[in-house]
């Protein structure tokens, strides 16, 4: 097998994942398989999560980088979610955050 790239991984990743909802994860040795390489720097993994984020798709890694993330990500407001969950309730429990420190 010969090594592919970040850009055909990722496009792999796409095509494979674009209907999954919740993400999947992937182990350091799942992707040594599946693209050929013995071993992959952050760079690599930063130039997968660029890739994808073009098609509403992140991949992140653990703070140990063993284990790797690859999440559907949408722009709506954080807002806009919970007065979908909620059906439009009050939200007097959501305090604003102290910016001064």
């Amino acid at each position: 097998m010969t090594m592919i790239s970040a850009r055909e991984f990722a496009d792999w990743l796409r095509v494979r994942f674009a209907n999954d909802e919740q993400g999947v994860s992937l182990t350091r040795d799942d992707i040594n398989q599946l693209t050929g390489r013995q071993s992959f720097s952050l760079g690599f993994v930063n130039d997968i999560h660029y890739e994808l984020m073009q098609h509403g798709m992140a991949f992140v890694t653990d703070t140990s980088r063993e284990t790797f993330f690859l999440v559907p990500v949408t722009n709506k407001p954080w807002r806009e979610q919970l007065e979908h969950q909620y059906e439009r309730e009050l939200f007097c429990n959501v305090l604003p955050l102290d910016k001064s420190g």
